[in-house]
Parts: structure tokens; C-alpha cells; sequence
């Protein structure tokens, strides 16, 4: 298992004392609290990603079809060809 440093910086001072008010229960234990705080991280961070590839399908499927005529129908077997010739 990994382990690692991390410094109390003012910002993370700052980021810990906060934690500490949100979970009274752990204030007297900066790891917990640093677990806890990594642990709300990912799930903000996954519900972003989440939704930015959402948006990212929901574009891609609003642009399909909207080009027609651009690629030849058999492109990429040209390229396929292409590639390794």
C-alpha cells in the first residue's frame, strides 16, 4: 500500500480546520479528516466527469449524420490499406 506526505500548508491548515467543523466527531484526528476530505473530493470529481461525458455523448450524437459526404463510405478501409502499405 502507498503511502503519502502531505504538509500542512496555510491552505491546507485552512481546508483541514474547515473539515474539523464539518465532522466535529473527527476534528482531533487530521487524518481521518484528510480521508474524509478526499473521499468528498472523488465523489464531487465523479459526478463532474460524469457529466461532462454525458454532455460530451449527448453533443456527439447531435452532430451524427449533420456531415454527410465529407468521408467517402469506405475510408477507412482505405486508411487501413494506406496505413500499411
Amino acid at each position: 500500500m502507498q503511502r503519502y506526505a502531505i504538509t500542512e500548508t496555510p491552505d491546507v491548515k485552512a481546508w483541514l480546520d474547515g473539515a474539523a467543523k464539518a465532522w466535529p466527531d473527527q476534528a482531533g484526528n487530521r487524518s481521518a479528516l484528510i480521508k474524509r476530505l478526499l473521499e468528498a473530493g472523488y465523489r464531487s470529481a465523479a459526478t463532474d466527469i460524469d457529466q461532462a461525458v454525458q454532455r460530451r455523448c449527448r453533443l456527439i450524437e447531435a452532430a451524427s449524420g449533420s456531415m454527410p459526404g465529407v468521408w467517402p463510405a469506405n475510408w477507412y478501409q482505405r486508411y487501413k490499406q494506406d496505413e500499411w502499405s
